[in-house]
């Protein structure tokens, strides 16, 4: 279930000048407005307060707005989080199962938020510029919601698109996810986001 809420996606920065404050709202903004679509690889890793690693997963992520995504974990072991905008699948393989949720159960006070075509970031989160550091302009999100699965989002961006993410928990856990091999606005079908369960497989939901 945490793989779940960590979906998406897919997202952000500040700088510590003002100037370089302005260049990364501006760097953010276009993002979110002018990406529709893209498609990278992820490494993702769980840490605890004191900074051990806990977990680690790698895959390939899949996005179209609004709405659409794929997380295919393929590394420690496969599952997949697909969503058509109206229905998320989280298929495990390995447990033969297959949980159903509607979209729009899972999206406040979570990283979907910043996915949305039609959501504003001053009236979802609180803003706070982290400044420029290897190579990424990072920027804090705290969600206004109290309904949230995540007290902080920092995302960190270059010229080149989204590059981390790093989402902290109420127990101060830390999720990072970083992209690789990213491609803006690819073509996709709308029929790659719709979940076939397979046959034998146990459905929990509706």
């Amino acid at each position: 279930m945490r793989a779940f809420l960590l979906l998406t996606l897919f997202v952000f920065i500040l700088c510590s000048s003002p100037l370089r404050a302005e260049k990364s709202v501006e760097m953010l903004q276009h993002f979110l407005k002018n990406t529709q679509s893209m498609r990278a690889d992820f490494q993702q890793k769980l840490f605890d307060p004191r900074g051990a690693l806990l977990q680690q997963s790698v895959g390939k992520f899949t996005l179209h707005r609004p709405g659409k995504f794929i997380w295919d974990y393929v590394l420690p072991y496969p599952q997949k989080i697909v969503s058509n905008g109206k229905k998320i699948w989280i298929y495990d393989s390995e447990l033969e199962q297959v949980i159903i949720k509607p979209y729009q159960q899972m999206l406040s006070g979570t990283p979907v938020l910043l996915l949305e075509n039609n959501v504003g970031l001053q009236d979802n989160f609180q803003l706070v510029d982290l400044g420029f550091e290897h190579k990424q302009y990072w920027l804090s999100l705290i969600p206004k919601s109290e309904d949230k699965a995540f007290k902080e989002i920092i995302v960190g961006m270059s010229e080149q698109g989204l590059q981390t993410m790093k989402l902290i928990d109420g127990f101060e856990q830390t999720t990072v996810i970083e992209f690789e091999q990213l491609i803006v606005n690819p073509p996709l079908a709308d029929d790659v986001f719709n979940f076939k369960v397979p046959r034998g497989i146990d459905v929990v939901g509706y």
